[in-house]
């Protein structure tokens, strides 16, 4: 038979439902349970669906067919959780071969002294018929002793983690306890009104304006492996252009600041291999995004200054491709408030967007070069009315960015 666990500390729920089981029982290796789900299509750990009782009808079946190829008679399957309010449990489900349901069903909840007693009492409708088997070359009716989970002296211990319980990747993206990143930025921006009728509009453009971004991601219980929370995360961001200013077409200088910082969260979905998955994000968050022109007199009220306040809502995603990695993301602009442009009109409207992608190459020890490129876009929407000091149909902000620098996941 298989004995198989996942969740937090899995390996000490392991011994006690193994230390629990009469002597009849012999238990076969995970790592030959694990190699014979994987040909059945099962590649990713089991999961919540397995506690599940209408969705893990396929999952049982897979089981069932690893146990036949395995000449095996059962799996005792346990998943620990989270128990409400405090501390967890484990769902114990007892899968017999030929069976498309569990034979045993049951919830311990763990951290007790009776907890090895309470596994014994869950299992013992099937346990206590069990009888014991004739070792080869034995023939009196004992438990075949040549096998053993505990590998012997002159054998290789498996690999930590082959009994079910979570194991973290190092310095794998998808899987890091924290990510932060710190690159070179080049940075444009072209602003401009449609449909401008009064004479005080002024459009706006630069491109090549040097500057730094940095960005971190903190995942603080990624090492504990609880379903979730695992994969739910800190951000935080900072980019600036350092020494920009500008000057009008008559030739007036105006000192100029770009500056744009932020927080929020992200909750990731890593897919596939364990070592390099697939990677989805769903992110939110508050942002800041200043571009403000220091100008004075007249110059002051035509100036395309903006201060963006704004909660972000996106997708991301990093597809692994061979050595490298293809970045993709997206998201929608809220803005809160948006600075001198939107306050000098009439019943003004505004939306935003941003998309961008880019590319890494791992550089070694969860080191990688990363390259990007960012799109920005503000709409504005206006109605202005007759006597309107500022009159026009909408305007149109847009931002460039192109970064290069390193990046480190742990």
């Amino acid at each position: 038979m298989v004995v198989y666990t996942e969740g937090a500390r899995s390996a000490a729920v392991s011994d006690e439902l193994k230390g629990g089981l009469p002597p009849s029982g012999d238990i076969v290796d995970n790592a030959e349970f694990k190699k014979a789900l994987t040909k059945q299509g099962q590649k990713l750990p089991l999961g919540l669906t397995i506690t599940l009782q209408s969705k893990r009808g396929a999952i049982i079946a897979k089981i069932g067919k690893a146990l036949e190829e395995m000449n095996a008679d059962a799996a005792i399957i346990g998943f620990i959780r989270p128990k409400r309010p405090f501390g967890n449990e484990v769902v114990i489900l007892l899968i017999e071969k030929g069976k498309t349901e569990p034979t045993i069903d049951k919830v311990v909840a763990l951290g007790k002294d009776s907890t090895r007693a309470d596994m014994q009492v869950a299992l013992e409708p099937v346990t206590s018929t069990w009888t014991a088997k004739s070792g080869p070359g034995t023939g009196d009716g004992k438990p075949d002793e040549t096998k053993s989970d505990e590998p012997k002296p002159d054998e290789p211990k498996p690999p930590e983690g082959e009994d079910g319980e979570w194991v973290r990747p190092k310095n794998v993206y998808g899987h890091e306890i924290f990510m932060i990143n710190a690159s070179f930025d080049i940075g444009g921006r072209f602003f401009g009104y449609s449909d401008p009728i009064t004479t005080n509009l002024r459009d706006y453009s630069v491109f090549g304006a040097p500057g730094i971004s940095a960005r971190a991601e903190v995942f603080p219980l990624a090492p504990l492996g609880i379903v979730v929370l695992k994969d739910l995360g800190l951000t935080g961001e900072f980019r600036t252009q350092p020494g920009l200013s500008s000057e009008t077409s008559d030739g007036t200088a105006v000192d100029t600041s770009w500056l744009r910082f932020g927080a929020g969260l992200r909750f990731r979905l890593p897919v596939g291999d364990k070592d390099k998955p697939f990677v989805f994000g769903l992110k939110g968050g508050f942002v800041q995004d200043g571009f403000t022109l220091d100008a004075t007199g007249p110059l002051a009220t035509e100036a395309p200054s903006v201060k963006y306040n704004f909660m972000r809502v996106g997708l991301d995603a990093r597809f692994p491709i061979g050595p490298v990695a293809i970045t993709a993301f997206g998201g929608y602009l809220g803005a809160i408030d948006a600075g001198d442009v939107k306050d000098r009109f009439t019943d003004p409207s505004i939306g935003g967007i941003d998309v961008g992608g880019g590319l890494t190459v791992p550089i070694g020890l969860g080191f990688e070069a990363r390259l990007q490129a960012e799109y920005v876009r503000w709409f504005y929407a206006f109605a202005p009315v007759v006597g309107d000091a500022f009159v026009a149909g909408g305007a149109l902000d847009e931002y460039i960015h192109l970064e290069i620098g390193p990046q480190y996941v742990f």
